[in-house]
């Protein structure tokens, strides 16, 4: 379970100091899909930073379980990221010389998984999301939809216990935006924790819990209304 307490982050300007976020408590829990929702610069992307681990807060706590990330040195944060942490993009991030099961296995090369177990454990990924046929497939061969799996994929690549896709339908058209927000919903329900900053209506009213932020503050914390999931 991923949780923040009381979760602060300024910047320093020539104009003086801009809050980003102030005093925000939140809990991401297991199995759950939350939605993080607000308009543009309401403070998501600055939320989802800390969350992950990118940057540190000014003040407050991030923890993942009983650990404070601010309490880990860098080194430890990157291993974190790379073993127990998954990364969705709304621009996919994909290496466009690698083909898409060497785009999967990436990351499982980084945290020394031997190459043969690294293949099968891409085409087996690959497979779950209907991509085994386009395995061989660089990047600019795949649709919009196709990388954003790939992607996903990917994210899974070393077991991740947290799951973090920013605006992950931002690019896609409807059909595949379905998809990919059935897939994130169906890793939720391996009992990770997924977390979703978007603009799509459809995703939030699909999630567990939304979390909205409004210049820099929590201005609504609920899980999701279930007939607005049912319909969608």
């Amino acid at each position: 379970m991923l949780r923040t307490t009381d979760l602060t982050k300024l910047y320093r300007t020539p104009a003086g100091v801009v809050p980003a976020l102030t005093g925000v408590n939140a809990t991401f829990e297991r199995g759950k899909l939350t939605a993080i929702v607000g308009p543009s610069g309401s403070g998501k992307s600055t939320l989802l930073n800390l969350l992950a681990g990118f940057d540190l807060p000014t003040s407050g706590v991030v923890y993942l379980g009983d650990t404070s990330l601010g309490a880990m040195t860098e080194r430890e944060r990157s291993k974190l990221r790379l073993t127990r942490f998954g990364f969705v993009f709304q621009s996919f991030n994909l290496i466009a010389v690698l083909n898409a099961w060497q785009n999967v296995a990436f990351p499982m090369g980084l945290a020394g998984i031997a190459a043969p177990e690294r293949r099968a454990r891409a085409l087996a990924l690959l497979d779950r999301f209907g991509l085994r046929q386009r395995a061989d497939h660089v990047p600019t061969r795949l649709s919009g939809g196709e990388r954003q799996r790939v992607s996903l994929a990917r994210a899974l690549a070393n077991d991740p216990d947290v799951v973090f896709a920013d605006e992950p339908t931002g690019n896609l058209d409807s059909r595949s935006g379905q998809v990919v927000l059935g897939a994130l919903r169906e890793v939720a329900g391996e009992g990770r924790t997924v977390i979703v900053v978007t603009h799509d209506v459809g995703v939030a009213e699909s999630a567990d819990a939304v979390l909205e932020l409004l210049d820099g503050h929590v201005t609504l914390a609920r899980a999701a209304v279930p007939a607005a999931r049912s319909e969608a």
